[in-house]
């Protein structure tokens, strides 16, 4: 499996259209719309029933959950969820069930069942790590038991369901040798899509993916003006040296524990955004509305329901134009990154993917300042004529390289041009 090649959407089923119960109803309507935009993986949130000890909000946090071996009857019975994989897979899509195992709902049945298997505090009552979480407890995965019970959980979803992966809440928080173990048993059930909510390089021992959260945070600092464009990009090139590689990101910009990205910037840079999304090495994630640049937060606590359907706009159309043409150039899964020096690094990025004969350069302008910018292509090429269209507006551009250097104009539009060169 290639997993440069997903597209990741994540869908709280709980907040799609609907009555209670037939939820999923709605979700499966919902993936052909989302197999036409280019999206090939489906990541469910928690759909596991919530806590009532200590619930925040009417709902509660589908990340306090009460049974793992139950779904959410707000959002349907199992032989809706088997309905939803089952067309998802006819769609040839994945779906990731969410795994949170580092801590449960206050009232999960295995506090009664199994106190021993929960982390104690001086007094000997279950307790948690992080204070702020009151809603739930946490595990404590010195005890082997524990261990088995929740590998044999996972596997439980595999055999019965057939879902194709998980993505694995705070996983960081979890020892590694867990996951390995769970990881040893799995394997030889399916081979799974590991993706791991950390971003600590030794995951990578157990997972295929991880989040992209040390980036992320860089990036809101420049958004919300605490850093610079350069300092940004010049962490993605220490990335490099930090992980493993071959390493994956997966890329976002916003998911559920994040705010939504259109609150931040203002359209026309936003484009270039979801330019870099679709275009930079890694996986893409696509949060729940994202597509249609939705404002409005999720609440994940209180009954909410996202606005569906919705009339395609710039943002959508965008987005579905860019995630076919990622997963169709083969350029972007199966070629190599390289960081492109320019002139304005305060203002532009730029960088170039090849495969064989096959390139893409792309040039952003998230700022949208008119301007000429010199590109330095030292080491990749002398001299070359680039004749391209832009993919993004389908223009004709001709660049050529004299020295190693090429410039380029570049406004409130991506530049990002696939040709070859033999």
């Amino acid at each position: 499996m290639n997993f440069k090649r997903l597209i990741i959407y994540e869908a709280f089923a709980r907040a799609y259209p609907g009555e209670k119960g037939k939820k999923f109803d709605s979700l499966i309507k919902d993936l052909e719309r989302l197999k036409g935009m280019g999206i090939n993986t489906v990541w469910l949130m928690p759909i596991h029933p919530t806590g009532i000890e200590g619930r925040k909000g009417t709902l509660g946090s589908p990340y306090a959950i009460r049974d793992y071996y139950e779904i959410d009857p707000f959002i349907g019975t199992k032989d809706d969820f088997k309905r939803f994989v089952k067309r998802a897979h006819e769609l040839n899509m994945y779906v990731l069930m969410d795994m949170v195992l580092n801590h449960a709902a206050a009232d999960n049945v295995l506090v009664r069942k199994h106190p021993e298997w929960f982390l104690r505090d001086e007094n000997g009552n279950p307790t948690r790590k992080v204070p702020d979480w009151t809603d739930i407890v946490d595990f404590d995965y010195s005890n082997g038991e524990l261990r088995k019970y929740m590998i044999n959980m996972m596997k439980y979803w595999v055999e019965e369901f057939d879902v194709d992966g998980f993505r694995c809440d705070v996983a960081g928080l979890i020892p590694l040798d867990f996951w390995l173990q769970a990881r040893k048993e799995l394997d030889p059930v399916k081979r799974l899509i590991w993706l791991s909510e950390t971003h600590d390089p030794y995951m990578y021992q157990a997972f295929d993916i991880t989040y992209d959260y040390d980036g992320y945070y860089r990036f809101r600092d420049f958004i919300e003006g605490r850093g610079s464009l350069r300092e940004y990009v010049d962490f993605l090139r220490m990335q490099d040296h930090m992980y493993p590689r071959g390493y994956i990101k997966m890329r976002f910009l916003e998911n559920h524990d994040q705010p939504r990205i259109a609150k931040f910037i203002e359209e026309d840079s936003l484009i270039h955004w979801i330019a870099f999304l679709f275009t930079f090495k890694g996986v893409p994630l696509v949060h729940n509305g994202q597509e249609y640049g939705l404002k409005e937060d999720v609440d994940i606590f209180n009954e909410y329901t996202l606005p569906f359907p919705m009339e395609e706009n710039r943002v959508s159309i965008l987005h579905r134009k860019l995630a076919h043409y990622r997963y169709g150039t083969g350029v972007f899964t199966e070629g190599e990154m390289l960081f492109v020096k320019n002139d304005q690094p305060e203002k532009v990025i730029s960088y170039l993917w090849r495969y064989e004969n096959r390139y893409i350069l792309c040039v952003l302008n998230p700022l949208l300042e008119n301007t000429k910018v010199t590109l330095d292509f030292s080491g990749i090429w002398e001299s070359a004529c680039i004749h391209s269209k832009n993919v993004f507006n389908d223009e004709i551009v001709r660049v050529p390289v004299k020295n190693s250097r090429a410039i380029v104009e570049i406004g409130k539009e991506p530049l990002i041009l696939s040709f070859v060169l033999y």
